[in-house]
């Protein structure tokens, strides 16, 4: 055999049996809650296939919750120590995984351009890494973003959203920072489309573990990861700061999803901003877009994503907005009452249980 096709076979048998990392870096609001939930119900099942969820700490032993953002969020205050820790322990991970097999990480905040992709990069050095990243378009990214965090912080949607268009959701910033750490071809972008996944994203995280055959051998989340609430909900709370603690506080919506159930779920085609406004949102990235799409999806054909069109949403007229509000409080206080009058009468019963008999 010629040596360089016996360096290159070698080569190849190297790669096929070295030990790798699997980087789900979100990006936030494109169904990272959904897959976190999956890798935290299946992560012996996914075990079996070669998959093995890290624990929430990166430590050998500890509890797999499937998400990793609130480690990597403090690691970030340090980013030298946070830089430590993760070369240290990502390795004593991989030890006790067979050869040839993966390790996964989940963490939406490794998208930010805040810096967190930095804990990586002594890792990067000595590691295969691969990089998979959600993108979704910004309009949907941003509105989202603004029920997720920004309602929490300021009342003010439009000075929320002047600040954070153009910045926040710009795929090229964020896939040029991971190109710095980890080579072209180690690095898969994925469209979050609500309508093209048909609210599946975890079949489409499965076809892309290669692993879409295996679906029925999975258990899936039940419930709605991090569901949006309507925008009837959100003027209702937004910008009070008796309501949260701070922008990842999300304590007041599970209250209104308690006591009114799904109701006030945000319905796909709401919308607050007119379909003028939401083409202008997208120009600021049409520049970014088109280098995402050149690099990532040279075969495509149109746009990145598929542009927006005035029948896709319902724009809430302000009297309807008002209307919902009277409808949301009106739901919570008769759920509340409800709650109120089930414990009462509980504890009716529970007295009455005690009380010694009078015969």
């Amino acid at each position: 055999m010629p040596p360089r096709v016996h360096t290159v076979k070698t080569a190849a048998m190297k790669e096929r049996t070295r030990k790798s990392v699997l980087l789900h870096i979100g990006a936030n609001k494109t169904g990272s809650s959904a897959i976190q939930a999956f890798l935290r119900l299946n992560a012996e099942a996914l075990a079996r296939h070669g998959l093995h969820v890290a624990p929430a700490d990166l430590m050998p032993g500890s509890t797999i919750s499937g998400q990793h953002l609130p480690f990597f969020e403090h690691l970030r205050e340090d980013m030298p120590f946070g830089r430590k820790i993760v070369a240290e322990r990502i390795p004593l991970l991989l030890r006790q995984i067979p050869a040839g097999e993966t390790l996964v990480i989940s963490a939406e905040n490794l998208s930010n351009l805040n810096g967190t992709h930095e804990l990586f990069t002594d890792v990067a050095r000595e590691r295969l890494l691969h990089v998979l990243l959600y993108i979704r378009r910004q309009d949907e990214l941003l509105l989202s973003s603004w029920q997720q965090w920004g309602a929490k912080t300021t009342g003010d949607f439009w000075a929320w959203l002047t600040g954070a268009a153009g910045f926040r959701g710009d795929w090229r910033a964020t896939l040029e920072r991971w190109e710095a750490l980890v080579p072209r071809q180690r690095i898969t972008v994925r469209i979050y489309d609500r309508g093209a996944l048909h609210g599946d994203i975890i079949c489409d995280f499965l076809e892309h573990l290669g692993l879409q055959e295996h679906r029925s051998a999975f258990q899936m989340p039940q419930d709605v990861a991090n569901p949006s609430y309507s925008e009837a909900v959100l003027d209702f709370v937004k910008g009070n700061p008796l309501l949260f603690h701070d922008m990842h506080d999300d304590s007041v919506y599970e209250m209104i999803g308690a006591l009114t159930g799904a109701r006030f779920h945000r319905k796909p085609r709401e919308a607050i901003v007119t379909h003028e406004e939401r083409l202008a949102l997208l120009n600021k990235y049409r520049a970014s877009n088109n280098w995402v799409k050149n690099r990532y999806f040279p075969d495509r054909e149109g746009p990145l994503f598929p542009e927006p069109r005035p029948q896709d949403y319902d724009v809430l007229t302000p009297e309807a907005l008002t209307a919902q509000k009277w409808e949301l409080a009106a739901s919570l206080i008769h759920g509340l009452s409800e709650r109120i009058l089930k414990g009462s009468i509980e504890g009716g019963l529970h007295r009455r249980r005690g009380e010694p008999s009078s015969s």
